[in-house]
């Protein structure tokens, strides 16, 4: 195994040995003494991804009435191959996540270098010292059969090592707040037993000092507003008992504009968890509507984004109905039906399913095979044909890939046998697909392009002018847009210049 951490831009960091952890180990005794000193309560952030490297700078960011911080906050990363290089790149202020959103990089700034109030660490003492730790690691789904969720599950194996290592380490009356989204029943039912099986072992008395556990979920959305989501918006909390309670509301009051976006408290955890899988799950279905619809329209000869655009206009009832596209990507919708269905049946034991729910997952994982069918319309036989991809990433003007279903769409035209070509700025490395190259120059992926595929509404994508991208490709290509990035105008234009068009919902191109 290899004994260092690569960078997505390469650079190699070398994981810590022992005497790395003495030296830590002091560091972060040695700042924890003085920010009590400062009467700094500590929070420590275990996770550093997308929504916990965030977070922690949120609650770092936090004042009282005289401008100064309410916390000192550790961001923990445990020392992997894969994610340790965040830690020192975290330390010289530079965020771990590429955003949009300049308050990312600002902020960064401000709380490890100005405030100095911020730092990353992978060390296990940084639980021993909190106050409160956020819990922010990641709890996935899989689902072992494409486009059949219904056979899908959760491994709880390494949040559940996660929540040993708290027990093994936190005070008796540190809490323990959960962000990541998990399914209905664990804090009561698994966080809260494992940290308290570790208390026992430790000698702590659990009928005095019982595990202080609150959920609370975040809504992140890491584009233009990604602080902005996190800490700019409704928060549902509760907790595990009414002290878990009142020291999440605290706490949250003090991170979070809850002047603006008051909280929420609900009765227990279960609920409080079900309402973050829920809302997911009725996005989802949302959207899997909008695509059965997309499919009917195209074949109708209508615009499926006029229509939504009609229908939305009836506010309070109809204006959240959502937009189809190449299909439904990121960490949340793709996967916490699947995590309510799977807790019915292995947390609570209840010989039920979340039909809709599930049946929504399974359009949206399967909708990019709708966009290769719409090429095949026009190509049947895509062998060697030249595909230009534009956008990896799941959701415009950010490069996360997570659940992309560009993945999806790059891998059904690879088994067709296309060549394929895939751009996207703001991606720097495809973790998905580690061999496939990501250009982010136009002029190294346009040329001699058969089909170019607007993917992603990156802004650099639609504004590009049609005759220069066919000038670019030095041929006539099928243009495909799967989420009405193309406006009528610019279809027209490509039209004129003997390119074919289709779109995603667009049945009315034909009669452009």
């Amino acid at each position: 195994m290899q004994n260092f951490s690569l960078a997505p831009d390469g650079r190699e960091f070398n994981l810590p040995d022992e005497e790395q952890s003495r030296i830590e180990k002091e560091e972060v005794l040695k700042i924890t003494e003085e920010q009590r000193k400062l009467g700094r309560k500590i929070v420590t952030v275990q996770g550093m991804g997308f929504v916990g490297c965030v977070m922690a700078i949120v609650i770092a960011d936090a004042e009282d009435e005289n401008g100064k911080p309410l916390y000192y906050v550790h961001g923990h990363q445990r020392p992997s191959n894969r994610s340790f290089w965040k830690v020192p790149v975290i330390n010289t202020g530079i965020p771990p996540v590429s955003s949009s959103d300049a308050e990312v990089p600002e902020m960064f700034e401000r709380c490890v270098n100005q405030k100095k109030n911020f730092r990353a660490t992978w060390h296990d003492i940084a639980y021993e010292v909190a106050d409160i730790v956020v819990v922010d690691i990641q709890l996935d789904a899989t689902k072992p059969a494409f486009g059949e969720a219904e056979k899908g599950y959760c491994d709880i194996t390494h949040f559940r090592d996660g929540m040993r290592t708290l027990g093994q380490h936190i005070k008796p009356d540190c809490l323990v707040l959960v962000e990541t989204t998990v399914p209905p029943g664990t804090s009561q039912r698994i966080v809260k037993p494992i940290i308290e099986e570790e208390f026992v072992k430790r000698g702590i008395d659990i009928k005095k000092n019982p595990a202080l556990v609150a959920h609370s979920y975040e809504r992140v959305m890491p584009g233009a507003k990604y602080v902005s989501s996190i800490r700019d918006f409704w928060r549902v909390y509760s907790g595990v008992n009414d002290k878990s309670k009142t020291l999440a509301r605290k706490f949250l009051s003090n991170v979070l504009n809850v002047e603006n976006y008051p909280l929420t408290e609900l009765d227990n955890t279960n609920a409080s968890e079900m309402s973050k899988v829920m809302e997911n799950s009725y996005r989802a279905t949302n959207i899997a509507l909008t695509l059965e619809w997309a499919r009917f329209a195209e074949k109708i000869g209508v615009n499926i984004f006029n229509v939504r655009d009609a229908i939305r206009k009836r506010k309070g009832t109809h204006d959240n109905l959502l937009r189809p596209s190449l299909g439904v990507g990121g960490y949340c919708l793709t996967k916490d039906p699947v995590l309510a269905n799977w807790a019915m049946k292995d947390v609570f034991e209840i010989d039920d399913t979340l039909a809709v729910a599930v049946n929504s997952v399974n359009i949206n994982d399967t909708m990019p095979t709708h966009t290769v069918d719409l090429i095949k319309e026009e190509i049947p036989e895509l062998r060697d044909v030249n595909v230009t991809v534009l956008g990896v990433s799941y959701l415009e003007d950010l490069g996360d890939t997570r659940h992309s279903p560009s993945y999806t769409l790059v891998r059904l035209l690879k088994e067709n046998w296309a060549e394929v070509t895939c751009h996207d700025s703001y991606v720097e490395f495809w973790a998905e697909m580690e061999t496939e190259k990501v250009y982010d120059d136009l002029d190294e992926v346009l040329p001699e392009a058969g089909v170019v595929i607007f993917a992603v509404g990156h802004a650099e994508y639609k504004n590009i002018e049609p005759a220069e991208l066919v000038k670019k490709c030095g041929t006539k290509p099928l243009i495909i847009d799967c989420s009405n990035f193309l406006s009528d105008e610019k279809i027209k234009q490509y039209l004129n210049l003997g390119c074919k068009v289709k779109g995603v919902g667009k049945g009315h191109i034909k009669n452009l």
